[in-house]
């Protein structure tokens, strides 16, 4: 679609806590759809509308350091 807007959008698993990101891209036509997270399963985002959602990526999470200060 030639004249869609595009946006970013943050996502946290309400399960595992993983971080994603994903494209929101508004349009004309109705869509819907979900998006489950790759790690425990649970669905993340369901949405539906005059928008649709794309390029799910998972954010690499730093991993705990114990016994270290800051």
């Amino acid at each position: 679609m030639a004249n869609s807007i595009w946006t970013t959008e943050h996502f946290a698993c309400p399960s595992c806590g993983m971080n994603y990101t994903a494209t929101r891209e508004e349009s004309q036509a109705k869509h819907s759809g979900s998006f489950a997270c790759i790690v425990c399963d649970a669905e993340v985002h369901r949405w539906s509308g005059r928008h649709d959602f794309f390029d799910w990526t998972a954010q690499r999470m730093a991993s705990p350091v114990f016994g270290r200060k800051r």
